[in-house]
């Protein structure tokens, strides 16, 4: 077998159309993708500074002031000094923030599993494996 570039455009419309269905989903619960990933993050990994949800989200640190401001504006998040470091910010879910995810998180997931539910679970196990492979390059 030639050892071409193939498996990149494959992975790449993969990945676009991954995409595509989380951003369809995102945006039909009134959020964008970098404020949804910022409320997930909250919502499962509980109250964070500001450089935690950096590490966890894919929103470059120039974006996270505005995509913060929005959520904080939209009532569902919660921006707080450090009571130890005042320079530091933390981050928590607003009861609204946390109604809210209790009730989207739960059908985001459903229609992201439709998409995953095409693979066997062995398949999904591999597809993982791989691609962390990849991704800790």
């Amino acid at each position: 077998m030639k050892r071409d570039l193939k498996t990149i455009t494959i992975f790449f419309r993969a990945s676009h159309a991954l995409e595509q269905v989380v951003k369809d989903e995102v945006l039909s619960h009134g959020l964008s993708l970098s404020e949804f990933g910022v409320m997930e993050a909250l919502y499962h990994k509980g109250p964070l500074n500001v450089n935690q949800v950096i590490s966890k989200v894919l929103i470059p640190n120039s974006s996270m002031s505005y995509v913060i401001d929005q959520l904080v504006a939209k009532g569902l998040i919660t921006k707080t000094k450090d009571a130890i470091d005042k320079r530091v910010y933390r981050l928590d879910l607003k009861r609204a923030g946390r109604d809210f995810m209790d009730k989207m998180y739960p059908v985001h997931e459903k229609r992201l599993r439709q998409v995953l539910d095409k693979l066997s679970v062995e398949e999904e196990k591999t597809l993982q494996i791989l691609l962390k492979k990849i991704g800790k390059q």
